[in-house]
């Protein structure tokens, strides 16, 4: 088990799991708004709640934030030791686009500014709006419209930032 932040790696203590886990899991948490990245590496016991979410891509885009994790699972002892792996971000353009806004500081739901156009995986669009922290900033207004992986929509499980009361809402996106 472990939890860090800044760092793609981490390490910690073994962790004996509770009798209704089967599997272990281990991911990355990748935050980026603006310039500020944020990396937080984590190991686990995997919430058997959460399972759905192994091997998935959860990701959301748009032209002032870019979210993603990647989890790993597996069902043995140790098993998510080593190093945390992540394929890289696929950058291509699919032919879908979204509506584009993104805010920290506003109650209200962003207004769109424009579009922006989907990459890789993403062929859905999401409206978030709702207070939130990224690991080690306080708690802020999020609101923003982007691409997002259709994981995205069906399995909200983040690790690492910490999403409280909030309206997720998703729609096929729209072919260019």
């Amino acid at each position: 088990k472990c939890f860090a932040t800044n760092t793609s790696q981490c390490s910690g203590i073994f962790k004996q799991c509770s009798p209704d886990v089967t599997h272990c899991i281990k991911g990355l948490e990748n935050n980026t708004v603006g310039g500020n990245v944020i990396v937080t590496a984590f190991k686990d016991c995997l919430n058997p709640s959460e399972q759905a979410a192994c091997g998935s891509e959860f990701s959301i885009r748009n032209s002032g934030l870019s979210f993603r994790i990647i989890r790993t699972c597996c069902d043995s002892d140790y098993c998510n030791s080593g190093e945390v792996e992540v394929a890289a971000v696929d950058e291509t353009p699919n032919g879908y686009k979204c509506k584009d806004c993104f805010t920290d500081q506003a109650l209200d739901a962003c207004t769109s500014s424009g579009e922006v156009q989907c990459t890789g995986t993403h062929n859905t669009c999401a409206s978030f709006s709702g207070p939130a922290s990224v690991p080690g900033e306080t708690v802020k207004q999020y609101s923003l419209k982007g691409c997002v992986s259709q994981d995205y929509c069906e399995l909200f499980h983040l690790p690492a930032t910490q999403v409280y009361s909030y309206d997720l809402q998703c729609s096929p996106a729209e072919k260019l």
